[in-house]
């Protein structure tokens, strides 16, 4: 009787344990790096400059 329905629904199983491990596995993935924001444009040019990195630079108003 287990064999027969384990066997039936095998690959819905298969497919709920794909899923379930992305679901687990996805936040921890997504925790790397922490970004270190600025404000000086002349800190950022001399650490760009020591670790090879880009600067990303954002700017707001509110006009």
């Amino acid at each position: 009787m287990f064999y027969s329905v384990f066997h039936r629904y095998s690959p819905y199983l298969a497919g709920l344990t794909v899923l379930l491990l992305m679901a687990v596995s996805l936040p921890i993935l997504a925790e790397g790096e922490k970004v270190q924001w600025g404000t000086s444009i002349e800190e950022a040019t001399l650490q760009a400059a020591e670790t090879g990195k880009p600067i990303m630079m954002d700017f707001y108003t509110d006009w």
